[in-house]
């Protein structure tokens, strides 16, 4: 055993390991600039080179600057290889994962830019002892997220230790340099410890015998490492929290090996109380035989999960049976029946002892069978202050339930494309909003007529304060105020471009008003927008954390928000207007809008502390989605592209190339994909230019995006070859946003949507000396497609109050003909002008591509409609999310992540009765 240890150390080789930490030849002191890039200081020393901190004077942020090894330029191959493995790693969008934004190289260095993040590593925190249990499992569960966001691209870690995790003040885990233990190897194969990117103080043996100790044996053997030797790695780092003991030690690397190879873990010194199940975890981890091992971090995820939600005091208790569809009349036999229990108990405790948490009674309430949630990325839910009510939208309208009822009922008078369902303070009025007559509205809970408030577009959230006022979101359009009793809405929050506002609601005191700020709609953009506070007498804003959505503060003094489709909670104290302590996960799985919509989370909380939630399905609202070419029958074939987070796919009319952008929440690239899957995937665009929504030229040699490198977003074109600057060809007007749609038969007009604050119309501008933008359509128009005559123009609008399509001759003569009466978006005319095809909405929030046989001879007439057997497609708010071939034969479309997945949600509503309890057992409020 010895002997094959000091063989593997032989291959790792310490010459290598010290030309490893070479340092470069340019001298970088504080003030270097690297490009773009100031240098603001040293962080550390790791196995690649320096790492320093640095301002990014372009986009006025701070980052990491890791500097490789000379060995790097002076070695082609191996830059282009490392550029490639890079760019890879590049394409990792994960809140629990620090980001790699690009490889550069300026004045004869190259570098790596990543995101710079704050806090001590999970190294340093061990440093004081054992993490307890539940912190412990916290942790871990968003290490393994972030391990199956990698390996969901096929990214293994191969370095992962508590060196490379980060816990920033705010609470949030960060696991550093995915890939880079790969990425730098000298060759194609093989494991080299001596290469660990992570940073550590002391010496280069050090840094190999942080590596060495979280090793997987096949990795200190030798051999490639899979996702199996991550799942070792990440038991080690989960011993080591649980016990505060590194797992395998020794004087030399070759002492660790030996270890890692033949020596088992000392169980006994896991804590004496510990959850069974997380003991058997850990096992399985550890087992050396990679075959024996858990296969995939997501069934590690999965049983943290289980644990996690089976709180420690249960055990003291009776568990609670949950039935699938309880009657609602047994809440209160089982509530009593937990008071006396809660009597009884008391009793037979030491006085000493803190009180224990009542029962919490946990059950479900199934959706009658034909009722659908609905499309709209709005709230779906909501439950009385009292508990006593919840109410829910559903195939158009809302639906009552009391807890003493049998069944949900409908509300008379909502049927207008009701949702955002929410209460008054008293519980006496129920408001919402009409999608269909885009008005606010009110209702008696105990009948009557629906009042009319005001006029709305799109609420993004809304609430009902005290002194009888409603605010609500309008999205770019800030935070709207009326009464309750109708009238003119004022607005109280003002936003700067390109910011989104949601979810308001008053705080304790009535002085301050709380709400999420976002710079994107995406599901990324929710999940790194803002969760702010401002006074409502002076404005004052203050950002009390950043990283979730639809924040509500409840009585317990707690702010809870989401985070993708996990609702966190953070204490909070009202008075000071501040958070009080990290984050910690209390609902998981729990449906959230579409990407690209309002960013709401169904889930609502009474005052006396019901919860209820809409359960949800993670993958088919992930913002992580595959590329695929289906054809009219429904045949599919992948594209040979990496997952993400792309948006507005468009095939080239030579049929060559597929123009795409991505948006990681940071910056917005253009990129173009060879069809042939003979060349990778490249970007088009560089230099944090904020391009986005490509259109093709009609003669495939040049590509139309927005950007807004000079101000407000205008429409610019670049060769597709990538030669050339890019052009600015149609200017906006100050405070409006252009989005190229489609071009005229000729090609020498630009048909795009132009918006400002809520509005959004079409217009037109001639390519020529005059490009001056022309009015072509108004009335919230947007998705354009030109016929292949060039004689008719297919769009989508909500003059209705829900999006339907539309078509008119080109240029418009004032005649019009809806396409579509039952929902419809993002129209696209077919090769030969014989078909459109537009987007359905379908109950899981995802869309299918439907087809209308139309004539334009004489007349324009619209005959059958049928949907195609292309099911799942991904679609938000925004450019059309599919494309058609030149022959028409195939269709490119984005898809969940996980096809299998994209099946609808359940339908049904999960509540929980005394979820207060257990809220203020899992997270403390100072």
């Amino acid at each position: 055993m010895r002997r094959s240890v000091r063989t593997v150390y032989s291959e790792f080789g310490q010459d290598r390991a010290e030309q490893a930490i070479i340092p470069p030849s340019m001298s970088i002191t504080i003030g270097t600039q690297l490009g773009p890039h100031e240098i603001l200081g040293l962080l550390g020393k790791g196995g690649m080179g320096e790492v320093y901190r640095a301002r990014d004077t372009k986009l006025k942020r701070e980052v990491a600057i890791k500097i490789l090894p000379d060995e790097f330029s002076r070695d082609g191959d191996r830059l282009s290889r490392f550029q490639r493995e890079a760019e890879v790693l590049a394409s990792l969008n994960h809140p629990n994962i620090a980001a790699i934004y690009e490889l550069q190289e300026a004045n004869d260095t190259c570098f790596l830019v990543l995101e710079l993040v704050e806090g001590d590593t999970l190294a340093d925190r061990l440093q004081q002892g054992p993490i307890p249990v539940e912190e412990a499992l916290g942790i871990a569960k968003n290490i393994s997220e972030a391990l199956e966001a990698a390996h969901g691209k096929g990214i293994i870690h191969r370095d992962l230790k508590p060196a490379n995790v980060k816990i920033t003040p705010e609470g949030k885990v960060k696991v550093l340099d995915f890939g880079l233990a790969k990425a730098i190897e000298t060759g194609p194969a093989g494991t080299t410890v001596s290469n660990s990117p992570t940073l550590l103080s002391g010496t280069m043996g050090g840094m190999i015998l942080g590596t060495a100790a979280y090793m997987a044996p096949e990795q200190a053997r030798g051999r490639a490492a899979d996702q199996r030797s991550d799942v070792f790695s990440f038991g080690c780092v989960l011993y080591e929290m649980l016990t505060g003991h590194q797992l395998f030690g020794g004087e030399e690397v070759s002492d660790v090996l030996a270890s890692v190879l033949k020596s088992e873990p000392n169980w006994n010194l896991l804590p004496d109380d510990l959850n069974p199940k997380l003991r058997d975890l850990l096992q399985r981890c550890l087992e050396k035989s990679p075959s024996r091992r858990w296969h995939a971090i997501a069934d590690v995820r999965l049983e943290i999960e289980s644990i996690i939600a089976e709180p420690r005091a249960l055990k003291l208790q009776m568990p609670v049976t949950a039935t699938p569809r309880p009657l609602w009349k047994r809440a209160i036999p089982i509530l009593g029946a937990a008071v006396l229990a809660g009597i009884a108990g008391v009793a037979g405790w030491n006085l000493k002892r803190l009180p224990q948490p009542a029962e919490i009674t946990r059950f479900s309430v199934a959706i009658p069978e034909g009722q659908t949630w609905p499309v709209r990325g709005a709230h779906h839910v909501a439950i009385s202050p009292d508990g006593a009510n919840i109410v829910y939208a559903a195939n158009q309208q809302l639906y009552m339930r009391s807890m003493g009822e049998m069944e949900a009922r409908p509300i008379p008078g909502t049927a207008q494309g009701a949702d955002t369902p929410f209460f008054s303070p008293d519980g006496r009025w129920l408001g919402f909003y009409s999608s269909l007559e885009r008005k606010l509205k009110k209702i008696a809970v105990s009948g009557g007529v629906a009042v009319t408030i005001c006029d709305a577009d799109n609420v993004f959230g809304a609430s009902w304060d005290t002194h009888d006022s409603i605010f609500f979101g309008q999205g770019r359009n800030g935070i709207m105020r009326v009464s309750a009793n109708g009238g003119k809405a004022d607005t109280v929050v003002t936003l700067k471009p390109g910011e989104l506002a949601h979810g308001p609601q008053v705080l304790p005191g009535g002085n301050a008003l709380l709400f999420t700020l976002a710079s994107s709609p995406s599901a990324v953009g929710w999940d790194k927008a803002q969760i702010v506070v401002q006074s409502l007498k002076t404005g004052e804003r203050k950002v009390i954390y950043e990283g979730g959505s639809d924040a509500r503060f409840v009585p317990t003094g707690h702010i809870v928000f989401a985070l993708g489709s996990t609702v966190l909670a953070l204490p909070f104290d009202a008075e000071k207007l501040q958070v009080t302590g990290g984050p910690v996960p209390v609902i998981e799985g729990v449906r959230r809008a579409p990407a690209g919509s309002t960013g709401a989370v169904q889930f609502a909380v009474s005052n006396n502390g019901s919860l209820v939630y809409v359960p949800g399905d993670r993958v088919a609202f992930s913002s992580q989605v595959t590329l695929a070419l289906i054809d009219r029958a429904g045949s599919r074939k992948p594209l040979n592209i990496e997952a993400g987070m792309y948006a507005q796919p468009r095939i080239s009319p030579d049929g060559k190339f597929l123009a795409l952008h991505t948006d990681d929440g940071k910056e917005r690239i253009v990129w173009i994909y060879d069809l042939s899957g003979r060349v990778p995937i490249r970007k088009l665009t560089f230099g944090g230019l904020n391009a986005h929504r490509p259109t093709w030229t009609l003669d495939s040699q040049r590509v139309v995006f927005t950007s807004d490198r000079e101000g407000d977003p205008g429409l610019y074109w670049q060769r597709a070859d990538g030669s050339g600057v890019p052009e600015l060809i149609v200017t906006p007007e100050p405070g409006t946003t252009l989005q190229s749609e489609a071009f005229s038969a000729d090609g020498k007009v630009l048909i795009f949507s132009f918006s400002r604050g809520g509005d959004r119309n079409l217009a037109m501008a001639s390519l020529g000396l005059d490009r001056k933008p022309k009015p072509l359509i108004k009335g919230y128009a947007s998705n354009s497609s030109i016929s292949h005559d060039g004689s008719w123009l297919a769009y989508s609008a909500n003059e209705s109050g829900r999006n339907e399509i539309y078509v008119q001759p080109f240029p418009p003569t004032g005649a019009k003909y809806q396409v579509s009466f039952g929902g419809g978006r993002s129209p696209l005319w077919s090769p030969d002008g014989r078909q459109l095809f537009y987007l359905q909405g379908q109950a899981n929030g995802t869309q299918q591509i439907v087809s209308v046989d139309v004539q334009t001879q004489p007349a324009f007439v619209a005959g059958k409609t049928a949907p195609l057997p292309i099911e799942g497609v991904i679609a938000d708010t925004g450019p059309r999310s599919y494309d058609i071939s030149p022959d028409g034969k195939f269709f490119v479309v984005m898809l969940p992540q996980a096809q299998a997945n994209d099946k609808a949600p359940p339908e049904q509503v999960n509540v929980a009765l005394n979820w207060f309890d257990e809220l203020k057992q899992r997270v403390p409020v100072r």
